[in-house]
């Protein structure tokens, strides 16, 4: 496959959306527009409700994340805003499961995840079911976490918590 036709998939609940999810879907659009004169594609896997409930220590916590419809909103509108300063188009889909299409589509490329364990574990665990299934394994790229001003890594749990915004300013318990 030419550089220039690249597909990238990056998925996640992105909610709130905040720094570190732009460093992925950055990473994302580079990753995808690896030739200026191409147009590449990123596939942004969103994580379903159902989903959300699955993945969750506490079920219960994705009641606070929001609906699907809500969350795909907000991609979209920040993807919009991102988008022109690369040569990718995007497109946004409902993710049912933890390995999605990731697992099973031939014409990815490449997967973009967070430094953290678990999904580095999960990157690993795809590419190993792509290779017993005879596909090849993709690409891994992972941005570095993104630091707030206290020199923790942003999450959007800390930014449910009140501790600090989307950019990573620490807040006032006030």
């Amino acid at each position: 496959m030419a550089q220039s036709e690249r597909t990238v998939i990056v998925a996640g609940t992105f909610t709130p959306i905040h720094n570190g999810h732009r460093a992925l879907l950055h990473k994302a659009f580079q990753t995808a527009s690896s030739d200026s004169n191409g147009d590449g594609r990123v596939i942004v896997a969103l994580t379903s409700s159902s989903l959300t409930t699955q993945t969750r220590s506490d079920p219960a916590h994705a009641e606070t994340l929001g609906s699907f419809e809500q969350r795909r909103e907000n991609l979209d509108a920040e993807l919009d805003r991102m988008d022109d300063a690369y040569t990718a188009t995007y497109e946004i889909i409902r993710l049912e499961d933890t390995h999605g299409p990731a697992a099973t589509r031939e014409d990815l490329d490449a997967l973009v995840v967070s430094p953290e364990a678990k999904a580095q574990r999960r990157a690993y665990e795809l590419n190993q079911q792509r290779v017993e299934t005879g596909l090849r394994p993709l690409e891994i790229h992972t941005p570095p976490f993104v630091i707030a001003e206290d020199g923790e890594r942003i999450s959007s749990t800390r930014i449910r918590n009140g501790e600090i915004d989307a950019h990573g300013r620490i807040l006032d318990g006030t």
